[in-house]
């Protein structure tokens, strides 16, 4: 009998597909963190010009 590697393919699409998921919600909490820390430092500089 052939060996299938069906499972195989599609385990690692899963995997790939789970990991680009993983990797956008890091990147989104990246970005608000970013955002955060802007408003943050233009706050600040707007304080210490006034």
């Amino acid at each position: 009998m052939r060996k299938r590697h069906n499972t195989l393919a599609k385990n690692r699409f899963a995997n790939s597909g789970r990991r680009r998921q993983l990797l956008k919600r890091l990147h989104q909490k990246v970005n608000i963190r970013r955002q955060q820390f802007q408003l943050h430092e233009t706050h600040s500089d707007f304080a210490e010009a006034c």
